[in-house]
């Protein structure tokens, strides 16, 4: 007989309980080291997956502030003959969009000189607001404007409009890190 080939009378002849039985631990001991081995490439991929649908989610619910401002009327002031000393009044409305607003502060300018001014807090972060307009009267008392200045706010009130500058400095309280790190946002009114 050659190499490799079971002689198949001498197996027949052994008896039974004599032939050795396949060791039932091997299966078991080589299912548990496949599965120890997959076990990282496992671990990984779910990590993976969970993080990148944890940054998905974090972009497409991430909306970019928006800001704007509008005059809806004024008071105390005459922009075609403005005297030396005015204390006017500027109702504004703030329109905010995707953000939430504790505190601002609103200043009124024209030409760099402050007309108005205004403290207002709308609370609007505690309540989850994150889409408001705000009304704010911005009072300036005993302004004093000088010969030039009135005179160019003469003259644009002339051509058509006299144009406002708005600044509003937001704050947002709490225990965010950055939190009270102050957004300004910049626009600009027409006095019609």
């Amino acid at each position: 007989m050659g190499l490799g080939i079971v002689d198949l009378e001498t197996a027949a002849a052994e008896p039974y309980h004599a032939m050795k039985a396949d060791d039932p631990n091997q299966a078991a001991r080589g299912r548990n080291r496949r599965i120890k081995a997959a076990c990282p490439a496992i671990i990984a991929t779910v990590l993976g997956l969970s993080l990148f649908a944890i940054f998905v989610t974090t972009v497409l619910s991430y909306r970019e502030p928006s800001y704007s401002v509008d005059l809806t009327g004024y008071d105390g002031i005459d922009p075609a003959r403005a005297a030396r000393i005015v204390s006017p009044s500027f109702n504004v409305t703030l329109r905010m969009n995707n953000t939430c607003v504790d505190t601002a502060r609103v200043a009124v300018t024209y030409s760099g000189v402050a007309l108005g001014w205004a403290r207002v807090e709308p609370r609007d972060c505690a309540e989850g607001r994150w889409a408001k307009d705000v009304e704010v009267v911005a009072r300036g008392g005993g302004v004093g404007l000088s010969r030039r200045l009135r005179d160019r706010m003469a003259a644009d009130w002339s051509s058509g409009a006299v144009e406002l500058d708005v600044s509003v400095m937001m704050y947002r309280v709490g225990y965010d890190i950055g939190a009270e790190i102050p957004r300004t946002f910049d626009g600009k009114v027409k006095m019609i």
